[in-house]
């Protein structure tokens, strides 16, 4: 089982993932907002393309908490969460806005690969990869 330390702003929580970078041929840290009502891990845009990453053929709408906005897929090499790593992760490429804390929200597309608890006194995520 991965425990996570977990930051908490402005009663959101953070978490630290790493993201494969293609132009650096490195894992790049970032600190990304637990959102369980995500469907889908969204990161931002800019980030994903200094990353090396391109965007699919078209974009899509998705619906989010502020609306309906125009994402890209991309599909991330490999994810690192703690010491797990994930390949071939499908995300939604996105920027957000300025008065937004966050530059990626971890939706239930990853999450939903653990069974995963909160634990708001210890500040901690408790992640266990699914069978």
């Amino acid at each position: 089982m991965e425990k996570l330390k977990i930051s908490r702003v402005s009663g959101l929580m953070f978490v630290e993932i790493r993201l494969w970078s293609i132009e650096e041929n490195r894992y790049r840290k970032m600190s990304i907002m637990i959102d369980t009502g995500a469907s889908i891990t969204t990161i931002s845009d800019f980030i994903l393309t200094g990353l090396g990453y391109s965007d699919s053929v078209k974009p899509i709408v998705a619906t989010t908490a502020s609306g309906r906005v125009n994402v890209h897929t991309k599909t991330i090499s490999k994810i690192r969460i703690g010491s797990i790593e994930l390949s071939d992760v499908e995300v939604y490429a996105h920027n957000f806005p300025d008065e937004c804390f966050s530059d990626g929200v971890l939706g239930m597309n990853i999450l939903e690969k653990f069974n995963f608890g909160i634990n708001l006194d210890k500040s901690i995520i408790e992640l266990e990869k699914r069978k």
